[in-house]
């Protein structure tokens, strides 16, 4: 299956400290059928406070339970680039489509350090790779000419998801044969202007339906209309659910809508306040009415 299509980052929910695999099932009936898949163990996903074995079991029971035919994207962010082997080495087995890896965090980054680092994972693996290219949590700054040196340099690294801000990278990117998807809800519908072949955001698993349509009518080419469905439907959560704590928010507000148990996050992540909730409940419920839906919690 190509990579391509919306494939939102899902958030992990947890019910008593642990992972709550009936709230998990509840959300990809919410995801299905109308997005292409989703991306388990992202950043919204709070990848890094997960256990490693509780990494390899959400990717289990997630292609265990993945409709056929829809794709599913493993992040593979670790600190040990030996656990990123196996994590990518069983998402291979698992038949997951793709793995989203970062640059390394923690030290600081060299462009010879980072290409070292996904030449010896890209070795250890067949998995097709997508290169998470976000500076604000690696404090990497990649430029379009080093992203495509590390599409050169690696065989499985044929895409690369954009969460810089640099929208000029897509284009470049594009021209150049990589599949680009957005990485960040705020420069969504621009990004969808440049072409991206995908979006691994939060908003279409918020929205599945009304983020599917805005898509279809873009490539029908009327981006006037695409851009007043999204602004009604879609861009009224986004000013709302972020920036900084859409994970907790998202969890509290899929909490509202019945479909997380619980809207525990680990820490150092806090919840969400009763204010911040109902706030974004608010964004939800404007965008719900304008879209004609109803929906009650």
């Amino acid at each position: 299956m190509k990579l391509a299509g919306s494939l939102p980052v899902i958030p992990t929910p947890f019910y008593r400290g642990k992972v709550d695999f009936d709230s998990l099932l509840r959300l990809f009936d919410h995801l299905f059928p109308e997005l292409e898949g989703y991306t388990l163990c992202g950043s919204t996903g709070e990848s890094v406070s997960l256990s490693l074995e509780e990494r390899l079991e959400l990717m289990n029971f997630a292609a265990k339970n993945t409709p056929s035919g829809k794709l599913m994207v493993a992040g593979l962010t670790h600190t040990d680039l030996n656990a990123m082997s196996r994590l990518a080495r069983h998402a291979e087995e698992l038949g997951i489509v793709a793995g989203l890896v970062p640059c390394p965090y923690y030290f600081p980054n060299s462009i010879p350090m980072v290409l070292e680092f996904f030449r010896v994972l890209d070795r250890s693996t067949n998995l097709s790779l997508v290169l998470y290219d976000n500076p604000l949590y690696t404090k990497t700054w990649l430029r379009a000419a080093e992203i495509l040196t590390l599409v050169d340099t690696c065989e499985h690294l044929t895409a690369v998801k954009v969460t810089d801000h640099d929208l000029e990278k897509i284009s470049i990117l594009k021209e150049c044969g990589v599949t680009v998807f957005s990485g960040d809800d705020v420069v969504a519908f621009r990004s969808l202007l440049l072409g991206v072949d995908g979006s691994m955001i939060i908003a279409p698993g918020v929205f599945p339906a009304a983020f599917q349509n805005v898509v279809r009518t873009l490539r029908q080419g009327d981006a006037r209309t695409a851009l007043r469905l999204f602004s009604d439907q879609i861009l009224p959560f986004i000013h709302l659910f972020g920036i900084g704590d859409e994970v907790s928010t998202t969890k509290a507000l899929f909490k509202q809508l019945g479909i997380f148990r619980s809207d525990e996050v680990r820490p150092p992540l806090l919840p969400s306040t009763p204010e911040r909730a109902k706030e974004v409940l608010l964004a939800y419920e404007v965008c719900q009415a304008a879209s004609g839906v109803r929906q009650t919690a």
